[in-house]
């Protein structure tokens, strides 16, 4: 009796860790949306501040990190901070350095973080068309990545919760 209430309480904890794991992980597919999404409306933002605005990468970034929202508004506005302390960095290593902190604590795959950094190596050595030009390049690289996730979102958030049960079920049959 008591080995039959044990197994049953082990099984319904499985399974309530595998549909968890699941929805972590279509929660964390939502987040990578939302994030993506911010960050392409803050180069909205950039290029505005940079072209209209005519203000200095400092200016816009600080401007820019003062509109935004979660961990791309601390980005932007590290950025700006790291800009005005003007220690003979370039902007390319502040960008790369401010990017890896953040990381960690972005649900985004090795390929944004690429694409971000890709930007970063391009928009300090610029004159302002070509700034432009880059931030319209990855803007165009958002926008694809953001479309491809919209797309797929829900049959993959779908994929993970089955799997997940699936993956639970088998090892309570495998324990049982």
């Amino acid at each position: 009796m008591a080995g039959t209430v044990i197994r049953t309480a082990g099984a319904v904890l499985i399974m309530s860790g595998a549909v968890g794991l699941g929805r972590f992980y279509g929660m964390r597919l939502t987040s990578r949306l939302r994030i993506l999404e911010e960050l392409r409306r803050l180069l909205y933002l950039l290029k505005g501040e940079i072209l209209y605005a005519n203000a200095s990468l400092e200016e816009a970034f600080f401007n820019v990190g003062s509109r935004g929202t979660g961990p791309v508004k601390e980005l932007f506005s590290q950025v700006a901070s790291r800009l005005g302390e003007r220690q003979g960095e370039t902007f390319r290593h502040m960008w790369e350095e401010e990017t890896e902190k953040f990381r960690n604590s972005l649900p985004l795959t090795e390929e944004d973080i690429r694409q971000m950094k890709d930007f970063g190596r391009q928009l300090g050595y610029l004159d302002r068309q070509m700034q432009e030009r880059t931030i319209l390049l990855y803007l165009e690289q958002l926008d694809f990545a953001i479309g491809n996730l919209r797309k797929h979102r829900k049959e993959q958030c779908r994929l993970y919760t089955s799997l997940s049960v699936a993956g639970g079920l088998f090892f309570i049959i495998i324990m049982c």
